[in-house]
């Protein structure tokens, strides 16, 4: 029990850490500080999405095949590069580049790290943890998070480089706690296999677990649908609310307050954990809807409120969708679709980013 314990911690550092980055928490701001247009801002933020696209699921399969463990070393790395080419070039393509690797960032760290945690939990037949795991990383997400995005003005006075170097370090820090992690059996136990065995393998059988699971695939969409919605939300604010006149130093705060909707989430959902996933879908929804049409009210408080309804939302459907998605997916391919329901995320995103884009700047 103190080994899973041992091996959550870590998992929980490495997030706190990840979220952590001004630069990463800040990134719409400095680039609208660096002279990049809203409608810029989207285009990145579709970059972003059809790089997800291409490499979310052979990166899960990477972390299926290769090691969970790997691959969020894998993430670290990406990090790196995607912060050096920030620094580097102050350009166009440079931040696509850039934006690409972040993708990466994202890529290789989504469904290993819970893949690495549920199979942890279920080696030791404690899978019934996992439901207050993912809470709470849910939690020091939107905290973590919330506190960077607080300094989100301090990340403009600093400049766009020390920011950048700041999120560096804070990578390096993360490859030596990745490194101290244990792999799991699943993984460890198959590298007898050949490895052209087991890439097939891990295609043919995810392949057919999808074709037929129907429930699988409504999960993964309603999910994705309520996440973009957030997301593009909570981006484009962070350039809406300077327009309605709040002084500088009052936007951190409010961003703040928008995080916390998140931890209100996710503490609710433990709560719900016996309701339908239907009916937590309708509600989160009917919130997400009522937080998006408050962005056009022009009120800055109004404009928050918003914002922190569509986190309360996202993180409620989040984990309610994490956990039955867990529960459903076989151990061997459990990082690839779980990496299928960052790929639907993404399909949303590409279409939702050009006209949030246009719809934000009206």
């Amino acid at each position: 029990m103190q080994s899973i314990k041992k091996q959550l911690r870590k998992l929980y550092l490495y997030n706190l850490l990840g979220n952590l980055s001004i630069a990463g928490a800040a990134w719409v701001l400095l680039l609208i500080s660096q002279g990049f247009s809203v409608m810029e801002v989207a285009l990145f933020e579709t970059v972003f999405h059809v790089v997800s696209l291409m490499a979310e699921i052979p990166s899960g399969m990477f972390a299926d095949v290769f090691g969970r463990r790997k691959s969020l070393l894998m993430s670290c790395i990406c990090s790196i590069i995607s912060s050096l080419i920030r620094i580097l070039f102050v350009n166009f393509p440079g931040v696509c580049i850039s934006i690409a690797f972040s993708a990466l960032t994202y890529n290789f760290a989504s469904g290993s790290d819970s893949a690495l945690a549920y199979d942890t939990l279920l080696e030791k037949d404690k899978k019934d943890m996992y439901d207050g795991y993912i809470s709470r990383q849910t939690i020091i997400y939107r905290v973590a998070n919330g506190a960077a995005t607080l300094a989100a003005g301090l990340a403009v006075m600093m400049g766009n480089t020390r920011a950048q170097l700041i999120s560096i370090g804070i990578s390096i820090v993360q490859i030596f706690g990745v490194l101290s992690l244990r792999e799991n059996k699943i993984i460890t136990e198959r590298r007898s296999v050949r490895l052209k065995d087991r890439i097939r393998e891990c295609f043919s059988e995810s392949f057919s677990f999808l074709k037929g699971n129907g429930k699988v695939a409504g999960l993964i969409f309603r999910n994705a649908l309520i996440g973009a919605v957030d997301t593009l939300l909570l981006f484009f604010l962070q350039a809406k609310l300077p327009m309605t006149g709040i002084k500088d130093w009052v936007l951190g705060p409010l961003l703040f307050i928008m995080s916390m909707g998140g931890v209100l989430g996710a503490f609710l959902s433990v709560k719900i954990r016996n309701w339908p996933i239907i009916r937590i879908f309708m509600l989160s929804l009917a919130v997400v809807t009522a937080g998006f049409l408050a962005n056009f009210t022009g009120v800055a408080w109004i404009m928050t409120a918003g914002g922190f309804m569509a986190a309360f939302a996202d993180d409620l459907i989040q984990i309610r969708s994490d956990v039955e998605l867990n529960a459903l997916v076989p151990p061997a391919q459990r990082a690839t679709l779980i990496s299928v329901n960052s790929w639907c995320f993404s399909v949303v995103m590409i279409v939702m980013s050009p006209l949030a884009g246009v719809i934000f700047s009206l």
